[in-house]
C-alpha cells in the first residue's frame, strides 16, 4: 500500500507516527487530553524536524519547509490540509559586472579627488529568525477555543483554550474531537485520522502497571477536586490487596477468607509475579488460536495460593496437577524450548494437546486483565457516581519487539472496551493505551528527584537489572531543553537476579559432589532427588528449596571461611553435607540443611562468573555506542532495580564500566531501597518529558567484521588478549557475541543513513534483536548516488532503497535467529526453577571437581584455634552482600 509517513506530538507528550494513506481507514487511535482551566494547552504539533517520508515508490520525501498548512473546523472535526509547493527551480545567480577602469588621476584632480568609502569586512549572515503567525480555527463545542501558529520554517502547533468554562466539559456527553491530516500532493490526498477526547480533571485517572518478573506494583495519578484541580502525587495501589479483594468479590474464595499467601510481599504495595496454570483445562474453546483468554479462570488459573494451612496451597495445587508457570516476560520468544510443558483441553471427546506457547498469550491476557478491574472495580465503589477518562501505561522490557508492544497494545485496547461495553458501561468514558521501557521510565523518575542534577546536551546510561531481564538504554537530554530528550539506544536480555540465585543453586550442587565419599553416588542422589523434584509437578518442595536459596543469596558474604564453618556443621537429624547423598536421605534433608545455615560464599567462582557475565553483556554493548557516537557525552550512569540490592553485582558492573568505559566512579549512581523498584512508576507519570510508546528499539545498523578487515593482525592479538582476559566459563560461551561487536564498527541511524556499500555484510541491531533486509534486488545497482534509510512506520521498521533521493524499493527486515543456542545459557538460569533443563547445569557436567578435605567439627569450647584444618576467623565479618 503507499503511503506517507508524518510523524506528530500529541499534547506536547506523545510522539505518534502517521500513516497518511490514499483512502479513508478506521480510526482507532485515541489520545487523552486532561484539560486545564483558563491557560493554553496544545492538542498536536508537526515540529521542524519532522520531514514527511514517502513510500511510494518514484517519489521524494517531503521537506516540511515546502508545506503550507490551512485548517478546517466543522461540527465535531477539525481538518489540517498540508499541501505540497512545489520547488522553484533555483537559478544561479548572474555574475556581478566588472567595475569600469577609472582614467589615470593628474595633479589638476588632487583638489576635487574623494577616495572611495572603505568597505566593511563582509561576514557570514545570521540564520534568519524564525516567525510566527497565529491564526484562529474556531470553538469546538461551544466551549474550546482552537488556535494554530504557524512558523517560517514548516513547524506548526494546534492548541485550546477552554477559559472559565471547564464545568461544561464534566459531562459525559461532550463531544470527542476528530482530527483528519490531509497531504496534497498534486492531485492525490493522502489522510490519516485520529480522535482526541478531552479530560475534564475530575474525570481524568492515570493507571501505570509494572508488570514484573519478581513482582507487580501499579500507581494512579489524580487530580484533587475543588478549586484548581492540581496535580496529585501518584499513589501507589497495594496492588496484592486488590487482587485478594476482587477473588473474594467474584466468590473465588469465601468472603470471610483471612488466610496469608505466597504472592503477598509484606510491607510493601507489590505483588508477587508467581502464578499457576491447571494441566487439564476446563472451558468450551471454539477456536484455540484465536481464544483471547483462559476459561473458567477460577478453576484453571490461580493468582492466590495459601500459605497459611497446614497443607499448604502448593500441596492441592500439585494434587489437582497445576503447572508454576515460567517468567511470562522471558518466556514469549523461547516457547518452543519448554516442549515438557503441556496442557490439555477436552473436545467432542479428544484430549487436545496444548503446548505452553499455545496457552501463553491466553494466561498473560487473563492475569492482566484480572489486574486491571480488581483495581476498576474499587475505583467504582468508592467513587460510585463517578465518570472515567483513562490513560493507561503498561511498562515493558526492552526484549519486547514491535510485534510484541503491538500486541500488547491492541490486547489492552479489547479489555478496555470489553468493560465499557459490559461491566463498567456508561462509566469509563474513554481510554488512551501507551506502552513505555521500563528502563527509559526509571531515567524519567530519576531526573524528578529532588537530589539529583542532570545536565543538558549529554548522555545518560540506564540499566536496570531486575529478577528476569537487565534493560538498559542510553537517552539524550536536550541542548536547550533539558527535558527534549531523545533516546539513542535501547537493548536487554535474559539475566539479571534470578539468574544470580541459579548461580547460588549451582554453589550447592557442587558442594554436595565435593563432600560425597561416592562421587556415582552424589550424582544419582542429584539427578534422583534434586532434579526429578524441580522438574516434575511438586511445587511445595520446588518452592521450598527456592526461598531457602534466595534467603541465602540475600545473606551472600564474601569470607568463603567464615561461611564455609556453617556449611561443615550443618546437620539434619544424622545427616551432613558429608553422608547427604547416603540411602535415607531426599531433597526435604537437603532443604532443612540449607536451612540451618546462615550465610553463604563463592565457594568455586559461580557467583563471580554469573556477574561477570551480566556486567560484560551490558558493558560491551555500551561500549559500542560510546566508540561509535560521534558525540557521546557521558552525563551519569544510573543503576537501578532490584537485582543491584545483590552488592557483588552491583560493585562487578561498576568496575567494568570504569575500567572499560573510561566513566568516572563519581558519574554512576545506584538507587537505593524501594526506589530501585518503583522509580520507573514515578517515572510515567513525568509530565515534562514526550514519550514515544511506539517504538521499543532504535536501529543500528553492525557492520560486521569492519574492524578486522582494517586491521588484522592488530585484531588477531586482541582476540587473543581477549580470550585471556575473559578466561571464565560463562563468558567463554558468549565469546563469538562480544567479539562481534567489538569488531564491528556501528552506524546509528537515528543520526545517519544506513552505510549503503556496506550493507551486504552488514546485521541491523533493532533493541534486543538482530536483522538482516531481505531481498536480494537492493544490491542491483544500476545507477549512481544509490543510497539506502530505515525508517520507523505503524508496521515496524521498513528499508527504503533511494536513488538521486527517489525511492525506488522497499524492503522488509528478517530476523537472524541463529543467537538462540547461546541465549539459552542464560534464559533457562532466569526461568529457574520453574523450568530447569540438565544440560545448562554446569556443575552436574564438570569432571574436575575434587572432592573436599575432611574437616573435625569445631569442639563445643575453645574457638576455632583448636581446630587445625578450619582457619575461620572467630569473629564475624561483615554484614551479607545485600544492600
Amino acid at each position: 500500500m503507499n503511503y506517507y509517513i508524518l510523524p506528530v506530538v500529541i499534547n506536547d507528550r506523545r510522539e505518534v507516527t502517521l500513516q497518511l494513506q490514499s483512502q479513508d481507514q478506521p480510526v482507532h487511535n485515541q489520545y487523552l487530553i486532561e484539560v486545564p482551566e483558563n491557560v493554553h494547552f496544545n492538542l498536536f504539533s508537526m515540529l521542524k524536524d519532522a520531514d514527511i517520508r514517502t513510500f511510494i515508490p518514484e517519489t521524494q520525501d517531503i521537506h516540511i519547509g515546502n508545506l503550507s498548512p490551512a485548517y478546517t473546523l466543522e461540527g465535531n472535526k477539525l481538518t489540517v490540509t498540508l499541501r505540497a509547493q512545489e520547488q522553484a527551480p533555483i537559478v544561479p545567480a548572474a555574475p556581478d559586472p566588472e567595475p569600469e577602469a577609472e582614467a589615470p588621476l593628474t595633479y589638476d584632480d588632487l583638489d576635487t579627488y574623494k577616495p572611495a568609502p572603505k568597505q566593511q569586512p563582509q561576514f557570514f549572515d545570521a540564520p534568519p529568525p524564525v516567525m510566527s503567525a497565529s491564526s484562529n480555527i474556531g470553538h469546538f463545542a461551544g466551549c474550546i477555543e482552537i488556535t494554530a501558529n504557524n512558523y517560517s520554517n514548516g513547524a506548526f502547533n494546534v492548541f485550546g483554550n477552554i477559559g472559565h468554562r471547564l464545568p461544561e466539559l464534566n459531562n459525559d456527553q461532550f463531544p470527542d474531537l476528530h482530527i483528519s491530516v490531509e497531504l496534497v500532493v498534486g492531485t492525490h490526498t493522502y489522510i490519516h485520522q485520529f480522535i482526541i477526547s478531552f479530560a475534564h480533571p475530575e474525570q481524568f485517572l492515570g493507571m501505570a502497571l509494572d508488570f514484573g518478573s519478581e513482582s507487580s506494583q501499579l500507581a494512579v495519578k489524580r487530580y484533587q477536586s475543588g478549586f484548581g484541580y492540581q496535580e496529585k502525587k501518584p499513589e501507589h495501589e497495594n496492588l496484592f490487596r486488590n487482587i485478594y479483594a476482587f477473588h473474594k468479590a467474584k466468590g473465588w474464595i469465601d468472603r470471610e477468607d483471612t488466610s496469608s499467601y505466597y504472592q503477598e510481599e509484606e510491607h510493601t504495595n507489590f505483588y508477587k509475579s508467581i502464578f499457576f496454570l491447571k494441566e487439564d483445562l476446563t472451558g468450551e474453546y471454539e477456536d484455540i488460536d484465536k481464544e483471547l483468554f483462559i476459561q473458567n479462570m477460577p478453576d484453571n488459573l490461580k493468582m492466590l495460593v495459601n500459605s497459611s494451612s497446614k497443607d499448604s496451597g502448593f500441596v492441592t495445587l500439585t494434587e489437582k496437577r497445576f503447572h508454576q508457570l515460567p517468567n511470562l516476560k522471558i518466556t514469549h520468544k523461547y516457547v518452543d524450548v519448554f516442549s515438557r510443558l503441556n496442557f490439555n483441553i477436552n473436545k467432542e471427546g479428544y484430549d487436545i494437546n496444548v503446548n505452553l506457547g499455545e496457552v501463553k498469550n491466553k494466561t498473560y491476557n487473563s492475569i492482566l486483565k484480572v489486574i486491571i478491574e480488581s483495581f476498576l472495580k474499587k475505583e467504582f465503589i468508592k467513587y460510585s457516581q463517578a465518570k472515567r477518562k483513562i490513560r493507561f501505561v503498561l511498562l515493558v522490557p526492552n526484549i519486547y519487539d514491535y510485534a510484541d508492544i503491538r500486541h500488547t497494545q491492541q490486547l489492552l485496547h479489547m479489555i478496555f472496551a470489553d468493560f465499557a461495553q459490559h461491566e463498567y458501561k456508561d462509566k469509563i468514558l474513554a481510554w488512551e493505551i501507551l506502552t513505555i521501557s521500563e528502563s527509559d521510565a526509571s531515567f524519567l523518575g530519576y531526573i524528578n528527584k529532588n537530589d539529583v542534577q542532570v545536565r543538558k546536551d549529554s548522555d545518560y546510561i540506564i540499566v536496570d537489572a531486575g529478577k528476569g531481564t537487565t534493560d538498559f538504554s542510553v537517552i539524550r537530554t536536550g541542548k536547550d531543553n533539558l527535558f527534549n530528550i531523545k533516546p539513542i539506544y535501547r537493548n536487554g536480555f535474559a539475566g539479571a537476579g534470578n539468574m544470580i540465585t541459579f548461580a547460588i543453586f549451582e554453589t550447592v550442587l557442587h558442594y554436595i559432589r565435593a563432600n560425597a565419599d561416592n562421587a556415582a553416588v552424589a550424582f544419582r542422589f542429584i539427578k534422583d532427588q534434586v532434579l526429578r523434584n524441580l522438574t516434575d509437578s511438586n511445587l511445595e518442595v520446588k518452592n521450598r528449596l527456592y526461598k531457602e536459596l534466595e534467603r541465602l543469596k540475600y545473606n551472600y558474604i564474601d569470607n568463603k571461611a567464615y561461611a564455609l564453618n556453617q556449611w561443615v556443621n550443618a546437620r539434619s537429624g544424622d545427616f551432613n553435607f558429608r553422608n547427604i547423598t547416603e540411602s535415607g536421605s531426599d531433597i526435604n534433608t537437603l532443604i532443612d540443611l540449607l536451612s540451618q545455615i546462615e550465610n553463604i560464599s563463592d565457594f568455586y567462582g559461580y557467583v563471580e562468573d554469573t556477574s561477570k557475565l551480566i556486567a560484560q553483556r551490558v558493558v560491551s554493548n555500551l561500549k559500542m555506542i560510546k566508540d561509535n557516537k560521534e558525540d557521546f557525552n557521558c552525563g551519569g550512569i544510573i543503576l537501578t532495580g532490584r537485582g543491584f540490592l545483590f552488592k557483588p553485582l552491583a560493585e562487578e558492573l561498576r568496575s567494568s564500566l570504569t575500567e572499560q568505559l573510561q566513566i568516572a566512579g563519581g558519574l554512576i549512581h545506584i538507587l537505593n531501597g524501594t526506589e530501585l523498584k518503583d522509580v520507573c512508576i514515578k517515572g510515567v507519570f513525568n509530565n515534562t518529558v514526550r514519550l514515544n510508546t511506539e517504538r521499543i528499539g532504535y536501529p543500528i545498523q553492525i557492520i560486521v567484521g569492519a574492524k578486522q578487515d582494517a586491521a588484522p593482525a592488530q585484531q588477531e592479538t586482541e582476540e587473543e588478549k581477549k580470550k585471556v582476559s575473559l578466561g571464565n566459563r560463562l563468558i567463554n560461551l558468549f565469546f563469538n557475541e562480544l567479539n562481534d561487536i567489538e569488531n564491528a564498527r556501528a552506524v546509528l541511524t537515528t543520526d545517519k543513513p544506513i552505510t549503503y556499500d556496506t550493507l551486504y555484510k552488514s546485521q541491523i541491531l533493532i533493541g534486543a534483536k538482530r536483522f538482516k533486509v531481505s531481498g536480494s534486488s537492493l544490491y542491483d545497482n544500476p545507477g549512481q548516488s544509490v543510497d539506502a534509510d530505515i525508517i520507523f512506520t505503524p508496521q515496524g521498521y521498513l528499508v527504503r532503497k533511494l536513488e538521486h533521493n527517489t525511492v525506488k524499493q522497499i524492503l522488509q527486515l528478517s530476523e537472524i535467529f541463529d543467537h538462540d543456542k547461546v541465549e539459552m545459557n542464560m534464559v533457562v538460569p532466569s526461568l529457574f526453577p520453574n523450568y530447569i533443563d540438565e544440560q545448562y547445569i554446569y556443575s552436574i557436567r564438570r569432571d574436575d571437581i575434587r572432592k573436599a578435605p575432611i574437616l573435625p567439627p569445631p569442639p563445643f569450647s575453645g574457638g576455632a584455634s583448636q581446630n587445625p584444618g578450619y582457619n575461620a576467623p572467630v569473629n564475624k565479618p561483615k554484614g551479607p552482600q545485600y544492600f
